[in-house]
């Protein structure tokens, strides 16, 4: 794409939200979120797994449209010294006038700045730990570019929350359909027709995602089915794209709650070794995302040394604090099976599981100090290389423990 046409879309895509922010005047500081981010919780148990201080210090909300976003933000993270930029003029008024209500959103920094500007990092300032961008790339000319100035504004330990549309995204089959009645899909007007056509459209999709369009809110479709672009790609467009710009893929908020279910009975041994961006290219190849919620970091994330088990003992497991859990009292029986239950009211998962005492042990030990090397040698009990290999996998994947390189 050329800069010409660049910088051509960007302009209708910016006259498009001045006209309609999103998600709306009326959606102030004490309005509910009507999207779902990946939660915090999921997202610094990869990124900073078992760190009293994992919660980011400095946020940066990069497309923060009227607000919300960063307001939901500032209740998650109290402390936190956030700075919101938008390439609206309208959305940041409506933003800083929606935050002098609360009295603890007023700290909150909205600022006009465009993604794809060379001086957007001077504009916004550096040295981010934390940069959330949900619901924007998809709409943007240019996201590559974007991604590049997002760089330049992030810490290098930090990391990148991407909200962004795929490959199944609601808009994919509606900018297909709704040529077919004659309606321009680079400018949204209001109709009863309109109206009429997309109970068409929620009639013949009534079993599918992303059906129900005809009750969506004007601000919504203005934005999420019509526009001069939207960029609905499958999971490994969007990583390239983020890898081309230096960023390293962790994970994907979806796939991780598809991938659950496998994570019983002898399924995980037939995915030893592949890793957690791996498991999610293969989740994806059968379970195509409308909308995907990814982590990414500057630094590459480390993939135990699952085909080698002796390696794998010099890793040191440390419990990420995704889940609340209480382990039972130590016995001296290391094989018996005891129950355990793990909740994450965060993520609204529950693992009920059996584990055998010398696990629970192994558990009471990981507190990312010892190498599993060490843990074991404690435990006067046989363990067979093959089950311990396949029950760490497990614990790893779902994010109850991680299990990190030799210091």
């Amino acid at each position: 794409m050329t800069r010409t046409t660049d910088s051509a879309d960007s302009g209708r895509v910016r006259r498009l939200y001045e006209e309609r922010p999103y998600p709306g005047a009326d959606q102030g500081a004490r309005t509910p979120k009507a999207w779902k981010f990946a939660p915090m919780e999921w997202l610094t148990a990869l990124w900073r797994p078992g760190r009293d201080d994992a919660a980011p210090k400095r946020i940066l909300v990069a497309g923060c449209g009227t607000g919300r976003e960063a307001f939901a933000l500032r209740r998650k993270c109290p402390k936190a010294e956030i700075v919101a930029v938008d390439f609206s003029p309208r959305s940041i008024s409506i933003a800083r006038e929606a935050q002098r209500r609360p009295p603890e959103m007023r700290s909150i920094r909205f600022l006009v700045a465009n993604l794809l500007d060379r001086s957007f990092a001077g504009t916004v300032g550096r040295d981010f730990d934390f940069i959330s961008c949900h619901g924007v790339l998809s709409y943007v000319p240019a996201p590559d570019r974007a991604l590049r100035n997002l760089t330049r504004c992030l810490q290098p330990d930090g990391a990148l929350y991407l909200g962004v549309n795929g490959a199944q995204h609601a808009s994919v089959g509606g900018r297909l359909f709704l040529p077919a009645f004659g309606f321009d899909l680079a400018e949204y007007r209001e109709s009863p027709h309109l109206r009429q056509i997309l109970q068409l459209s929620d009639a013949i999709l009534r079993n599918q995602r992303g059906a129900r369009l005809s009750s969506a809110k004007a601000n919504y479709l203005a934005g999420d089915l019509f526009g001069p672009l939207i960029h609905n790609l499958p999971l490994s467009a969007w990583v390239e794209t983020a890898r081309q710009a230096g960023f390293h893929f962790h994970g994907s908020y979806s796939c991780w709650i598809q991938l659950r279910p496998a994570m019983e009975k002898d399924y995980p041994k037939l995915l030893i070794p592949k890793s957690r961006p791996e498991l999610c290219e293969l989740v994806e190849s059968l379970v195509p995302e409308s909308f995907h919620r990814l982590l990414f970091t500057l630094q590459q994330p480390a993939n135990p040394p699952w085909e080698d088990g002796h390696a794998l003992l010099d890793w040191h497991p440390v419990m990420t604090g995704l889940y609340a859990h209480r382990l039972p009292k130590r016995l001296r029986s290391w094989g018996a099976l005891r129950a355990v239950t793990f909740k994450s009211p965060a993520t609204n998962t529950q693992l009920d599981w059996q584990m055998p005492e010398w696990e629970l042990e192994l558990l009471r030990d990981s507190d990312g100090s010892h190498p599993l090397r060490k843990i074991l040698e404690r435990i006067p009990f046989h363990i067979s290389p093959a089950l311990l290999k396949q029950q760490l996998y497990v614990l790893h994947q779902l994010a109850v423990i991680c299990l990190q390189s030799p210091r």
